[in-house]
């Protein structure tokens, strides 16, 4: 289940105001608000009125936390009803990952570009507060030249933010007050959705074995050779363009890795990163059945 599912399915009553202008200009368009304030909600609802109107439309997902269209942890470049590109952050927060958040802005806006998209919407965390959250989102902003901002705001929060494009001409600000019937979702309904979200991922999951020899492992060769230390343990399996083929859980350590994921073809697999977080629950049906017969080979 998506957060989305919670918001309501109608325009916004604001809409007449900012919406035509957009469909009829184009470009691109960057959502930035704090935690619950619909930001997804309008993501969707621009993305499916520009297909509507005839334009090539994208999202850019880069909530690493409440993801929509990727798996968690991930930044994804939908488009054509599908994920096309991800790529792997490792975090539900980017708080730590910075550096890595802004490289996938950077990658998937190219990735738009290449696609011929004319109209992107990119959908952000809910970190706009405080230091880190104003430099991130500055930053972001920065990179990504949007031709729109809609803020998204219960307050002025979002000042820190928006008085350094105020006098931009090339980037028009849309202030959107959030609706009360937005709903607020505590930290255990957010960690809840995305465990569901998690575990609906690795329902196809298939176990596999690959040896070290075949792949890079991030951050390096020893960190994946302390055997069953790291069971359990969420990997990105990436391509040979660094680009996200799948989330793994990484099951035993040793020179061959012992993993599951829904992947179809272990050729595809470049390297294995690993991430910050582990899973401790292995209860799904699926799940078992492959670690099990993965014990027996």
């Amino acid at each position: 289940m998506n957060k989305s599912t919670f918001f309501p399915q109608a325009e916004p009553e604001t809409w007449e105001e900012w919406g035509p202008s957009i469909l009829e200009k184009g470009g691109t368009v960057f959502l930035l608000g704090g935690v619950d304030t619909g930001k997804t909600y309008i993501a969707r609802l621009l993305y499916q009125k520009g297909c509507k109107a005839g334009l090539k439309s994208a999202i850019l997902e880069l909530d690493v936390g409440q993801s929509e269209f990727g798996p968690p942890m991930t930044c994804t470049f939908f488009v054509e009803e599908r994920p096309k590109r991800q790529y792997f952050i490792g975090r539900f927060s980017p708080q730590g990952a910075f550096w890595r958040c802004l490289t996938a802005a950077a990658l998937l806006k190219k990735e738009a570009e290449k696609e011929g998209t004319e109209l992107t919407i990119v959908d952000t965390t809910g970190l706009v507060e405080g230091s880190p959250g104003v430099w991130l989102k500055r930053t972001k902003i920065e990179i990504l030249r949007p031709d729109f901002v809609i803020a998204r705001e219960r307050g002025f929060e979002l000042e820190p933010i928006l008085s350094r494009f105020s006098y931009r001409t090339d980037i028009k600000i849309i202030k959107d007050p959030v609706p009360a019937q937005v709903k607020r979702f505590s930290p255990q309904e957010r960690a809840i959705l995305r465990e569901q979200k998690l575990h609906n991922y690795f329902k196809t999951a298939r176990a596999f074995q690959i040896s070290t020899e075949s792949v890079a492992l991030l951050p390096g060769a020893q960190f994946f050779e302390r055997g069953k230390g790291n069971g359990s343990l969420v990997v990105g399996l990436l391509d040979g363009e660094g680009w996200l083929l799948a989330l793994g859980i990484l099951l035993e350590g040793g020179k061959n890795l012992k993993l599951i994921a829904p992947v179809s073809d272990i050729s595809e697999i470049r390297a294995i990163e690993a991430s910050t977080i582990r899973i401790f629950n292995h209860e799904s049906l699926i799940m078992n059945k492959n670690i099990k017969e993965l014990g027996e080979r």
